[in-house]
């Protein structure tokens, strides 16, 4: 899998977005790059493709308490839009895993680790994150694994 895959996708797509005159997507896409741009910038290194996932949850979260703050405060309007930007921006994530295959991967991990209290639950969620920190839900992970290891 190439280093520039999901930025290339992105840029693919923006560049598509402009020809077919879709102005609320280019904005949106160009939202999202500009901020995969300066995270390079500030930390002087070209992303690689985990860092520009990494970046793009970023984006997703930031949307997403957005969209929650709008919901409450009874901005629909708003509200509507940042949920149009989250299902735009979500295309470029890779699928997250289910619930039941996180509880495996913890399981799989704390024996790996040798983990036997919730002393060792750093241990095992940089094991988790190493393994499937783009595809898997990390408060899902942190939620199982304080589970397992207090049982």
């Amino acid at each position: 899998m190439s280093n520039q895959l999901t930025k290339s996708k992105i840029q693919e797509d923006l560049i598509r977005f402009m020809k077919s005159g879709e102005k609320d997507k280019v904005e949106i896409l160009r939202f999202a790059s500009s901020f995969i741009k300066q995270e390079e910038k500030d930390k002087n290194i070209i992303l690689s493709e985990s860092q520009t996932i990494q970046v793009i949850k970023k984006v997703l979260k930031r949307n997403q308490e957005s969209f929650e703050q709008f919901t409450k405060a009874g901005r629909t309007d708003l509200a509507a839009k940042e949920k149009k930007e989250i299902d735009i921006i979500s295309i470029y994530l890779p699928e997250e895993m289910t619930e039941e295959a996180i509880i495996n991967v913890v399981k799989l991990s704390i024996e790996n680790c040798k983990a036997t209290s919730i002393k060792d639950m750093g241990k095992v969620m940089a094991d988790v994150k190493k393994t499937h920190g783009n595809s898997a839900n990390m408060s899902l992970v942190s939620k199982h694994v304080k589970q397992l290891l207090n049982s």
